[in-house]
């Protein structure tokens, strides 16, 4: 950690990262979703460089994210895609 960088734009706009070391970090999502597959929010541990977003509007976004430290080097480019909350 101690050697540790990141950097994330989201649709093209700049992202700052931060540093997290034994935090809890609480995430929220909407029955289905890949992390938890089910709605509402859960606790999990997090550990490294991280980047928090605020809700996304709804239609389609572009997150990417690039980290190292030290020999090692990572990138994921997602395609983020929201939908509305309207229920029929």
């Amino acid at each position: 950690m101690a050697t540790a960088k990141g950097k994330a734009t989201l649709d093209g706009k700049v992202v700052t990262p931060e540093r997290m070391k034994d935090d809890n970090v609480a995430v929220t999502g909407v029955t289905g979703n890949p992390l938890t597959g089910e709605e509402g929010t859960t606790t999990s541990y997090a550990c490294g460089i991280w980047v928090r977003l605020q809700p996304l509007k709804p239609g389609r976004h572009t997150l990417i994210i690039r980290g190292s430290s030290g020999g090692f080097r990572t990138g994921v480019d997602y395609t983020l895609i929201v939908g509305t909350d309207q229920q029929a």
